[in-house]
């Protein structure tokens, strides 16, 4: 036997009805670009004074799961993956749908699978995406990854997802991405990164297996490299406006729109206020023209979501 091949393998998602009840397999079945998830345990060694230079024996402190897979992003998953990782989701219109994402206070639990080599297949549950990160570079396509931590892994005999196909729909390329930022539309900008972070975290009480994942304060980043052409966006972030000579304590804000297109389908990610913390302009001893390498994050304003995603697409709610 030659071994398992490495590239046959598919990672799924599904939301839980509450903790402790296992979702059902479903549509949202993809294949990974990177990264992975599986079971975890952790291990430590007995430390006694029993005059012996041999370490103590060896035992379990807890057992769990982590993941960190990653996808090429596609609208007909997107959807439900913004769902879980922002926790509210209203769908409307008769085809093509509009999935439109914004923060909510409780997350929901969802379930993980894996098939790796048509032999391997585990479950994971009692899951919450911990962060999600899309990024492209210029010319590249649109990527997602995330983080997850959950409860519970369970190895399966068989493949529930054998009847389903594996997503292959059009990838999203930043080529496709028109952009507004510092005022108004821009060609400027050459690569994004955008990060939601839940910062989740297990509990463990008296039992090997965690009592519950409990998500924590959310932060929204977003970073972006924009040739340096003119000076509107530099003094905002260092002298307070646009037209700003004098440094002071005001905290300049943008609206950040990240808009793709692909023919029936698109992604819109909108920040509308985001804090620049980094807008480094550097000389270039070899003269390359500059590219700053802009970070902002997000800020809460009462009555307006820090982060709206719409995803429109042919899937009529966030669980096809």
């Amino acid at each position: 036997m030659a071994g398992l091949r490495g590239n046959q393998a598919h990672w799924a998602w599904a939301k839980q009805s509450a903790r402790g009840t296992p979702g059902t397999a479903g549509p949202h079945k993809t294949p990974f670009s990177g990264g992975s998830i599986a079971p975890s345990r952790t291990i430590a060694q007995l430390s006694e004074t029993d005059a012996s230079r041999d370490e103590g024996v060896s035992y379990v402190e807890v057992n769990g799961l982590e993941g960190s897979p990653e996808m090429y992003v596609r609208d007909t998953n997107l959807h439900s993956l913004m769902d879980i990782t922002l926790g509210s989701t209203i769908t409307a219109g008769a085809g093509p749908f509009t999935h439109t994402s914004t923060p909510a206070d409780a997350l929901p639990y969802v379930s993980f699978w894996r098939g790796i080599g048509a032999t391997l297949y585990e479950r994971f549950d009692d899951c919450m995406v911990s962060e999600l990160t899309l990024s492209a570079d210029s010319g590249g396509p649109l990527t997602a990854g995330i983080s997850l931590m959950g409860r519970t892994a369970t190895r399966l005999t068989v493949d529930p997802h054998s009847a389903i196909p594996i997503a292959s729909a059009g990838v999203y390329n930043f080529n496709e991405a028109t952009v507004t930022a510092h005022g108004g539309a821009t060609a400027l900008i050459s690569n994004f990164e955008l990060t939601i972070s839940n910062n989740v975290t297990s509990q463990q009480t008296d039992d090997i297996t965690p009592y519950d994942v409990v998500a924590g304060q959310r932060s929204v980043t977003v970073g972006y490299d924009m040739i340096f052409e003119t000076l509107a966006a530099y003094n905002e972030f260092h002298y307070g406006s646009a037209a700003g000579t004098a440094q002071g304590t005001a905290i300049t804000t943008t609206s950040l729109v990240f808009n793709f297109i692909k023919g029936a389908g698109a992604l819109n990610f909108a920040i509308p206020n985001a804090a620049v913390e980094e807008f480094p302009v550097d000389p270039d001893p070899g003269g390359d023209p500059i590219v700053a390498s802009v970070r902002t994050r997000a800020q809460r304003v009462t009555g307006t979501p820090i982060i709206t995603s719409i995803v429109t697409n042919a899937k009529a709610t966030v669980a096809l």
